[in-house]
């Protein structure tokens, strides 16, 4: 798997915990609650920007773009040749590439970008 995708995969995974964390924590009223909520979403913005770091600036940028206009995922994962970020069957040409995860290829409806299950 190329490198980049991979971090970008864990970019995205650490952005939906921390929007998770963030409706988690105006849903609690406790304030016990709120304070591990806080510490939790401390040591995942230090993990995600120790991974933003290591990303190229293009393809951050064009992530960043993705992210602002879906709000969570602005990566997806492919399965049996559907984008499950939009759910549309993906072009032939997309599902018989062989390195399929060896570069950055985005979806042609949603423009997410693109992973697959192997």
């Amino acid at each position: 798997m190329n490198i980049q995708l991979h971090y970008l995969i864990q970019l995205s995974d650490l952005d939906t915990q921390l929007e998770e964390l963030k409706s988690e924590r105006i849903r609690s009223k406790e304030e016990s609650i709120g304070f591990r909520v806080q510490a939790k979403e401390n040591e995942i913005i230090k993990l995600r920007e120790n991974i933003r770091n290591k990303i190229d600036p293009e393809l951050l940028n064009k992530y960043d773009k993705i992210q602002k206009r879906y709000k969570m995922r602005a990566v997806a994962q492919v399965n049996e040749g559907v984008c499950y970020g939009c759910f549309t069957a993906l072009p032939t040409s997309y599902v018989a590439e062989s390195d399929k995860n060896n570069k950055i290829i985005t979806c042609p409806n949603c423009g997410r970008i693109l992973f697959w299950i192997e």
